[in-house]
């Protein structure tokens, strides 16, 4: 692993691939297959330069934060605002909350609801899903801290014991939002194993694009198709900004993958 003191260094494109570059011609250009990276301007374009001066060494972009990317455009529709809010409000509160947050550890282990909520984080991967996912398990013994009366927080409101037109709606909506996302957080997570290949890429992306009956309106099912479509255009189709070839080739080589992938409609 390089590291190197640059804090007073423009981190461009060129600055980029001659770090990578200085390291690669020591160990043998004939020994580097591919180079990989998130997709910022210089990252991105460090890539294709390393790639016209070495050409046996492919340009890969990095599928994780491709995927990650996808998710967050899906967590930014106007549909799931007010969701996000309620999942943010409440998961702060009883993180903030000493009282609170003894009172939902008791309820947890009165009802087995396993592990606890998930803070929304910046650095992981998919964040809100997970969160989503925590406070969906953690529900009935958040029923039960509003039931006590203890505890009350703004979105007490949401959690009654008997279900309101207002806990119906959002119980809905909580599982319409795990529901188109947490495909993404299951794909993510096994492309992050040690042994995934340009193959396991295409076959697990396309295992996503599958048809699904979530009753979204369809203003919302336009625009997760819409968001879909143009990330898979950036990553498989020519002229795509991330696209190679490799991802296709890959596959129709592996003969342990199913290369029979159909694309449906997603909702």
């Amino acid at each position: 692993m390089e590291t190197r003191h640059a804090t007073d260094e423009s981190h461009t494109g060129e600055w980029t691939k001659n770090l990578a570059m200085t390291w690669i011609e020591k160990i043998g250009t004939h020994r580097f297959s591919a180079s990989c990276s998130d997709n910022t301007g210089s990252t991105l374009l460090a890539r294709y330069l390393i790639h016209e001066k070495s050409p046996i060494i492919l340009s890969i972009a990095d599928c994780c934060h491709h995927l990650d990317n996808t998710n967050k455009d899906i967590v930014k529709l106007e549909y799931f605002k007010d969701l996000i809010s309620i999942l943010r409000g409440t998961i702060r509160t009883f993180s903030q909350s000493h009282v609170g947050k003894a009172e939902l550890e008791q309820a947890r282990k009165d009802h087995e609801t396993g592990a606890g909520l998930e803070a929304i984080g910046k650095t992981r991967f998919v964040t809100v899903v997970l969160s989503a996912m925590s406070v969906q398990r953690t529900l009935p013994a958040i029923k039960q801290v509003v039931d006590n009366g203890k505890f009350e927080f703004d979105h007490s409101n949401y959690f009654p014991i008997i279900q309101t037109r207002e806990s119906f709606n959002f119980e809905f909506m909580l599982r319409q939002f795990i529901q188109v996302c947490s495909p993404i957080a299951k794909v993510l997570t096994c492309l992050e194993a040690n042994d995934i290949n340009l193959a396991d890429v295409f076959i697990y992306w396309h295992s996503y694009l599958r048809k699904k009956k979530n009753k979204f309106p369809v203003d919302v099912q336009d625009s997760i198709l819409s968001i879909l479509n143009h990330r898979h255009q950036q990553f498989f189709e020519p002229g795509g900004q991330l696209y190679n070839p490799a991802y296709l080739a890959t596959t129709y080589l592996n003969l342990s993958t199913n290369t029979g992938v159909t694309v449906l409609s997603y909702c």
